[in-house]
């Protein structure tokens, strides 16, 4: 059977009217929208499958809470179907800790299009377009199994793909805890023959490669608490015929939290720092998709300044200012919180920066000031969330056959990374660069 391209959302842990934690005080507009922050996340999962043309949408774990006992939540999941089904699109629901099984079974009056998988129980299941089987689900129950993979990891290496897609389904894990490692995730890629293995929660956002293989999970729709940062949602997956799989984050939750690493030197003037959080703020990619942003401003620093942050009533300023002068849409709300750190002295190998500080001394200012170039060479580098990421993908757009083997192994290699232990180095390297050509420039000027 010819192999057929295809797409689908995969969604997890969308978990429809239930409340987000760690959001803080807020005024009564804010919590009306924190409120009904995962309902409005499944209500973007369907528009994104209706505008992006899916086969199907994959949901795995996590749908809804049954012990909220919400009625809001079934009605929104049910119109949410209901939609998918008028547009011909199919529902593949595997439940999770908090929706089981038998709370799907007591979910009533539940579209045709609605199809509950269940990994303990059920055989692989076809996914069918126009009378043609596109896709196959199938349980992944254990790290072994009679599917597990025998032959030489090079014999299918540059092989296109025949037969229908192959996407495994790895039981949910419980929804709290610590996050397991990622090499359960690849012991479980190595031990079964699919194409694509469905990660559960509580992974966040993950991608793992192994040969023509991907483990992939989206991370939860909404960030439910303080330790789901940046851009959160589902993921849009396109599979081409040559075994190519992208993944693609679609931004379903409407809070957006950030924490920001800020340095200041003892010279460092109000308007610097208002304008470097201003300038971050601005710089956040897909900040128009976020309607509450929740931003923990972690300054640390000595001097005047750092020291004048101190008292509430500096603290409140700060950011009635910045919030009258953000470039926010109408509608967007920033909650904000500050935790001052005394400025510590690194060792050499220790980082100086996380990602996307800022840092203020004399020299600093004086680059800011004299030499745009280095300026806008630092930003860029405070701007990237995943350096070592985005040279894969520039490396994959550019080739001719993203599927090849070894941008498949630099791109679990880019996943190991410290992003931060690359931004520092390239702020050291860009530095030193920058000033070398300043002064050559300006020894030529002299003469």
């Amino acid at each position: 059977m010819a192999f057929e391209a295809l797409r689908f959302i995969h969604a997890a842990g969308v978990l429809a009217d239930h409340q987000v934690r760690d959001t803080g005080p807020c005024d009564d507009d804010v919590r009306s929208k924190l409120i009904d922050a995962t309902l409005h996340s499944f209500e973007r999962i369907v528009e994104a499958c209706v505008d992006n043309e899916v086969d199907f949408l994959l949901l795995t774990g996590d749908t809804y809470d049954e012990s909220d006992r919400s009625l809001r939540a079934r009605v929104t999941i049910r119109e949410g179907f209901t939609c998918l089904e008028e547009a011909g699109i199919d529902v593949f629901v595997v439940p999770g800790p908090r929706d089981s099984q038998d709370a799907w079974a007591s979910f009533k009056d539940l579209p045709d299009n609605v199809s509950l998988f269940v990994s303990e129980v059920d055989e692989p299941t076809a996914i069918m377009r126009n009378g043609n089987v596109v896709a196959t689900l199938q349980a992944c129950l254990g790290r072994s199994s009679e599917n597990a993979v025998q032959q030489d990891e090079s014999s299918s290496m540059g092989q296109s793909r025949i037969g229908p897609f192959r996407i495994g389904i790895i039981p949910p894990f419980a929804s709290s805890g610590a996050t397991p490692d990622e090499s359960v995730v690849e012991t479980w890629l190595a031990a079964h023959r699919v194409d694509y293995l469905a990660v559960p929660l509580p992974f966040a956002r993950t991608t793992i490669t192994r040969m023509e293989q991907i483990a992939h999970g989206p991370g939860p729709a909404t960030s439910m608490t303080r330790d789901d940062r940046g851009p959160i949602g589902c993921s849009l997956v396109t599979v081409e015929a040559r075994s190519s799989i992208k993944t693609e984050t679609i931004v379903t939750s409407l809070l957006r939290r950030e924490t920001i690493n800020i340095t200041i030197g003892d010279t460092a003037t109000w308007d610097q720092l208002m304008s470097a959080m201003r300038g971050y703020v601005e710089s956040l990619p897909g900040l128009e998709r976020a309607s509450v942003l929740i931003l923990n401003w972690v300054l640390t620093g000595c001097g005047e300044l750092h020291e004048s942050l101190q008292d509430a009533g500096a603290e409140r300023e700060l950011f009635e200012l910045l919030e009258a002068d953000s470039s926010l849409a109408e509608g967007q709300h920033m909650i904000h919180s500050l935790t001052l750190q005394p400025e510590t002295t690194p060792t050499e190998n220790e980082a100086v920066h996380e990602s996307g500080d800022a840092k203020w001394d004399d020299g600093a200012v004086e680059h800011e000031d004299t030499n745009p170039l280095l300026t806008s060479f630092l930003g860029r580098v405070d701007r990237e969330h995943s350096i070592a990421g985005n040279v894969v993908r520039r490396l994959k757009a550019a080739g001719d056959d993203s599927s090849e083997p070894w941008l498949n192994r630099l791109e679990v290699l880019a996943g190991r990374v410290s992003q931060n232990a690359v931004a520092n180095r390239s702020r050291g390297y860009g530095a030193e660069w920058f000033d070398s050509a300043a002064e050559a420039t300006s020894d030529f000027d002299d003469e």
